[in-house]
């Protein structure tokens, strides 16, 4: 990937949901690392974008990918939520039960910087905030589903609100504090149910406005 700092460019954090827990050693957590890898990459290539042409960071339990500004916000928006899924279920269905994967995944737009160091930037701040909202993690608790992909409020307005979203990417909103930070986004569930939203809303769809 080239010079990038200070660009506008999609980068999604990814987190394996209940990484430390007791049930998986040293081994599982190796495993459940490559499958992590491999559920990214594959969900990724899916959207013609090759691991040669973004930036990735490693987390121990998580990572940062940032893709190059000629990428598409909308077939990322569209896509990139089914294409995990399906790279979920594949890794799970040979998975053992500890080993089993649960996902969190959230897309922001914005400048990110990099230097020798790595990349930094509010934008990647704020997806990260995005991924660790507390609406997001109660939804992948409480649904038991594979996949719970937040989108920030710019992704969603600027993006996704006026086309239409596959049958399975219903994307709800959800008002979060994290830190010093208030803000509203947008996520959808796959692999299980969504159950209510927290502010008592019904499910919205981002379909085109009519005449």
């Amino acid at each position: 990937m080239g010079d990038i700092s200070g660009t506008y460019c999609p980068h999604l954090f990814f987190d394996v949901a209940g990484f430390g827990h007791l049930d998986r050693d040293a081994d599982i957590q190796q495993a459940v690392r490559r499958g992590l890898y491999q559920i990214v990459s594959g969900a990724l290539a899916r959207a013609a974008v090759s691991h040669t042409v973004y930036y990735r960071q490693d987390y121990g339990d998580g990572v940062l990918a940032v893709l190059p500004p000629t990428v598409p916000a909308l077939a990322l928006a569209e896509g990139l939520p089914i294409w995990l899924h399906l790279e979920i279920r594949r890794y799970n269905k040979c998975a053992s039960p500890a080993a089993r994967i649960q996902l969190r995944s959230a897309l922001h737009i914005g400048p990110v910087y990099r230097d020798e160091q790595g990349v930094s930037g509010r934008a990647l701040i704020h997806a990260a905030r995005l991924i660790n909202a507390q609406p997001v993690r109660r939804a992948l608790a409480d649904s038991r589903a594979d996949l719970v992909f937040a989108v920030s409020e710019r992704v969603y307005d600027e993006v996704i609100r006026d086309h239409p979203t596959p049958a399975d990417v219903e994307y709800r909103r959800f008002a979060a504090r994290v830190k010093e930070d208030e803000f509203t986004a947008w996520f959808t569930v796959l692999g299980g149910h969504a159950g209510p939203l927290l502010e008592d809303r019904p499910p919205l769809r981002a379909v085109p406005d009519h005449p």
